[in-house]
């Protein structure tokens, strides 16, 4: 069993390898500058852009929920007398799930269409009125599942109606959201794969390089180990490079989109201010970037060293 002044000894020697090795590989990439720029400018961009893709799905997203928009529900009744909307619309008011009702009589309907013509004696030629009673349900949660459920129960209520709702670009605006958020994690399980690869290969490159010290060294009685931990403390300076760099490519995208976005938001009359990422972005796209050149190092060095 190891005494407390053993275990020091050991920490330190631990201490000292990994700083001498994170040392040695801070070293090679000064070494070859154009070559680490070019990799780290290769990552930073294989992480800014699905980052700078799911921002663009982000805001689109809160735009479509902020936008004020009521669904309503219209339930369009034939032949129907004022005491039998008047009677229809009390016990749909009385269904749960129900805001507001509106029972609009075919005169009312007619008088309506009518005054919104331009030429209102375009229908004077009409020999009965050919609109029908119209109700109007305005539900209490906005969410298509909700107004789905709701109407529904108005079908098993009032049979003989006709019901059109007008929740359904609700339900395709988010479908349109998830479609594009899947889109958007293989892009971006496509891309890491991709930079992963070549950061092996670099790894790898690297290690082939250096084949005689490596021989010397197992002769010395260096571990793999021990060789393959410099190469490992490289992929993690690019990690971090490329994570840093991401930011930067991210907040300029943000600063050049934001002006214009709102500016487009506005001419259509929709309420935009244009989020910028939040903190946990920033730290998702530095731990990334060390988790990849952390494996491209791995994979790379593992082979080299087996060959």
């Amino acid at each position: 069993m190891k005494d407390g002044g053993e275990r020091a000894g050991s920490l330190e020697s631990w201490l000292y390898n990994h700083a001498d090795a994170a040392r040695r590989s801070f070293r090679r990439r000064m070494d070859a500058p154009g070559q680490t720029l070019i990799m780290i400018a290769v990552l930073g961009f294989i992480l800014a852009l699905p980052a700078y893709l799911w921002l663009l799905l982000d805001n689109a997203r809160a735009l479509s929920a902020g936008i004020d928009h009521e669904p309503r529900i219209a339930l369009y009744l034939d032949d129907t007398d004022t005491d039998a909307l008047a009677g229809a619309a009390a016990r749909i008011a009385a269904l749960p799930g129900v805001a507001q009702v509106t029972p609009i009589g075919a005169d009312e309907a007619l008088d309506e269409y009518r005054a919104s013509l331009p030429d209102p004696a375009l229908l004077d030629w009409l020999e009965a009125n050919p609109l029908p009673a119209i109700i109007e349900v305005v539900p209490a949660e906005r969410t298509p599942e909700a107004v789905e459920a709701l109407e529904s129960r108005l079908a098993i209520l009032l049979p003989e109606a006709t019901s059109i709702s007008d929740h359904e670009w609700v339900r395709q605006l988010q479908a349109l959201h998830a479609a594009g958020l899947r889109i958007l994690l293989i892009v971006a399980g496509l891309l890491a794969l991709g930079v992963t690869l070549i950061l092996s290969v670099a790894a790898a490159s690297e290690l082939r390089e250096r084949r005689e010290e490596i021989a010397i060294s197992r002769i010395s009685g260096a571990t793999d180990r021990f060789l393959r931990r410099p190469s490992l403390y490289g992929g993690l300076l690019l990690g971090l490079g490329g994570g840093v760099f991401s930011l930067i490519l991210l907040g300029a995208g943000v600063i050049l989109t934001r002006t214009p976005v709102e500016a487009a938001a506005s001419a259509f009359g929709l309420p935009l201010v244009f989020a910028a990422p939040e903190a946990r972005v920033g730290l998702i796209l530095l731990g990334t970037g060390l988790v990849l050149g952390w494996i491209g190092a791995r994979l790379g060095s593992g082979a080299a060293l087996r060959e």
